[in-house]
């Protein structure tokens, strides 16, 4: 008599979650990557619901390992670095002159608190059926980018035009998710299919004139061609390059506002106006003024419309000493922790680190809701591949009919 590996109906809890998983998977990276490209608000709805039913799943799973998953990411140093960094953001609420950035704050950490623990109880093993979805979205993505840009002609409103517009935020958002489905697909052999990806990001990004998505993806290229074959010296090595540029930022502005005190050269400009800012504040660049200081005193005047819209900037100039430090940590930590995964896949984790970096220095990375949603998407993306069941073959079948066969991915 014929018997099967695996009854569903034997265990119903488990086979929910499965589905759960399935569905949450698809939600983030299939349909949440294409559908803010013509509805813009829907990122800040489908990951949230998303993340809800990763959680679910978890619940729902009988897996003891997830629980572990999650007192190991909580143990780990760039999600204490993170802490860090958002403590101190919630006690500069106290100096900021502005009242919005208190809900803005309230928005953002509830955001990356769900994408924290939707990370940390994923299954500690990914099943390829599951992980083939990241690929397959950016790809979607990537079609869906081209034909709206192409063919629709999108018109752009006045918050487009001041802010980043649909377009460029769904570059963007390809440019760091490119990365791990790339190191899906080259762990597995598919190294054409994952140059292909690459290509086509390219090319989309360039059509859809995402602001420092192509910087960001020569970036990465370059980070990844430097790691490829070794991996755990490249990630040192960008750590401390990452964390000295965050930590001396302010000295290059303000050798840069002595160089030229009036105006500088269209490449120089902002980081000029930064120098100009530091020369103002003193010593109050070292407390900072306050989370959301940026971003209100440009919308309300106080600041010129040409401030720097980088994540580097922001930083410093609404955390001071204290926030820029946490972000060097967090940095640098996140380029070690990845460094250290499988040697076919650290180099694709540290080329989206690299080009995350890329648009942190050049902008328009702040601490918008937008952005620290496509960086919890990246997380999230970054720890699913990690976790990946890697195979080149299918496992071979068992002689006999009466042997369970091995539950493949």
């Amino acid at each position: 008599m014929i018997t099967f590996s695996r009854h569903p109906s034997d265990d119903p809890s488990e086979e929910a979650a499965r589905l759960l998983l399935r569905l949450g998977v698809f939600m983030l990276f299939v349909i949440a990557l294409s559908a803010p490209i013509l509805a813009r608000q829907t990122v800040y709805i489908l990951l949230p619901v998303g993340a809800a039913l990763l959680l679910a799943s978890a619940l729902l799973s009988g897996d003891g390992g997830t629980g572990g998953s999650l007192r190991a990411l909580l143990r780990s140093p760039p999600v204490w670095a993170a802490l860090l960094l958002g403590i101190w953001t919630g006690v500069s609420l106290m100096w900021t002159p502005f009242e919005g950035p208190g809900e803005r704050f309230a928005k953002s950490a509830a955001t990356l608190a769900l994408v924290a623990a939707a990370a940390g109880l994923m299954p500690p093993r990914t099943k390829t059926s599951n992980l083939n979805l990241l690929p397959i979205g950016v790809g979607v993505a990537v079609v869906a980018l081209v034909a709206v840009t192409r063919f629709l002609a999108p018109k752009y409103t006045v918050e487009d035009v001041l802010d980043v517009g649909p377009l460029g935020r769904a570059g963007l958002g390809l440019a760091l998710l490119v990365w791990p489905a790339m190191g899906a697909l080259a762990v597995r052999g598919r190294w054409l299919w994952a140059a292909a990806l690459f290509a086509a990001t390219l090319a989309a990004c360039a059509v859809a004139n995402a602001p420092n998505a192509l910087p960001a993806l020569l970036g990465g290229a370059l980070v990844f061609a430097v790691a490829f074959g070794r991996p755990v010296p490249l990630s040192m090595a960008l750590a401390a390059t990452m964390a000295m540029t965050v930590l001396l930022a302010p000295l290059a502005a303000l050798a840069a506002h002595l160089i030229w005190p009036v105006e500088g050269p269209d490449f120089f400009k902002y980081l000029v106006l930064w120098g100009h800012v530091i020369a103002n504040d003193g010593l109050r660049t070292l407390l900072g003024h306050g989370f959301g200081a940026a971003t209100w005193g440009v919308l309300g005047g106080y600041l010129p419309a040409a401030t720097p819209r980088s994540l580097v900037f922001q930083i410093w100039f609404d955390l001071g000493v204290v926030g820029a430090a946490a972000l060097a940590l967090v940095l640098g930590r996140a380029s070690l922790e990845v460094g250290a995964a499988r040697p076919a896949l650290a180099p694709f984790l540290l080329g989206g680190l690299g080009a995350a970096f890329v648009i942190c220095l050049l902008g328009p990375a702040a601490e918008q809701l937008w952005w620290l949603t496509l960086a919890g998407l990246d997380a999230i993306a970054f720890a699913l591949v990690m976790r990946g069941q890697f195979r080149k073959r299918r496992p071979v079948l068992p002689t006999g009919f009466g042997a369970p066969a091995e539950d493949a991915a």
